[in-house]
């Protein structure tokens, strides 16, 4: 049997390659080259020598953290203006303040475009200011949005804004033991091993607390900052509805 091929253009299989090496570079399984990283030679194309090609630098610090969550460099936001999720059948809810205060409130802190990405609590142990200043120290979340002439976005793929609207995202912050207890047959049970609480048989997802009672889900619970190896930070396939399923029992 002859077997034939089909010649391509050089620039086509260049092109291809190029693709595909994107493709790679956003799922990628470390914080490097994928979308959380803002340091030197990323999308967000930070130039501060300061900052020296960190990755880390955007959401830890290692001295002078916050204690709430691990070395935390951000400050939280304050969850004033929060518009949250409401439902006639939910039998769980929360505040804006305690949702800003929770490790949702860390996501947030980037993702409710209310605080600039690069606005950071130190770096390098010196207090964040104008000495150590970014690219695009403080600017708002329109000028990430799209490069300087709008000529397409800074961030790989566009940085997800959710706002402040979270009408339509699923709730965080909410006990998820109290909407369990409400309607035990629509949610699956919790697990502890350990110090951890999780929810799912395989591959279960966190929830998180010091006790099944009030332990809470967060955007944690469903998404990994440090793995996006599954695209969207995702911390299991969603196929079939999969992730959704770790919780809700239909």
């Amino acid at each position: 049997m002859k077997l034939s091929f089909v010649k391509l253009p050089i620039f086509v299989v260049t092109g291809l390659l190029a693709v595909s090496a994107a493709a790679s570079a956003q799922n990628t399984s470390v914080i490097a080259g994928g979308p959380h990283d803002l340091s030197n030679g990323s999308a967000l194309r930070n130039t501060n020598a300061t900052i020296d090609g960190q990755t880390c630098i955007f959401c830890h610090t290692p001295h002078g953290g916050s204690n709430t969550i691990a070395l935390w460099n951000r400050r939280g936001p304050t969850g004033a203006a929060y518009q949250l999720y409401t439902s006639s059948t939910s039998d769980v809810t929360t505040t804006s303040a305690q949702l800003a205060n929770s490790g949702s409130g860390a996501c947030l802190s980037c993702h409710d475009g209310t605080i600039a990405v690069d606005v950071l609590t130190n770096v390098n142990g010196v207090p964040f200011g104008s000495a150590v200043s970014f690219t695009r120290q403080g600017t708002s979340k329109a000028v990430y949005a799209t490069a300087a002439g709008g000529a397409g976005n800074v961030m790989s793929g566009g940085l997800p804004f959710l706002g402040i609207d979270l009408r339509n995202d699923h709730p965080v912050a909410i006990a998820y033991e109290t909407a369990r207890a409400a309607t035990p047959l629509e949610f699956v049970a919790q697990v502890i091993s350990g110090a951890k609480i999780t929810v799912g048989a395989t591959n279960p997802v966190p929830i998180f607390g010091t006790s099944t009672a009030n332990a809470t889900v967060e955007c944690a619970s469903c998404h990994n900052a440090h793995n996006n190896s599954l695209g969207n930070f995702l911390r299991r396939s969603n196929t079939g509805s999969s992730l959704c399923l770790s919780c809700h029992i239909k």
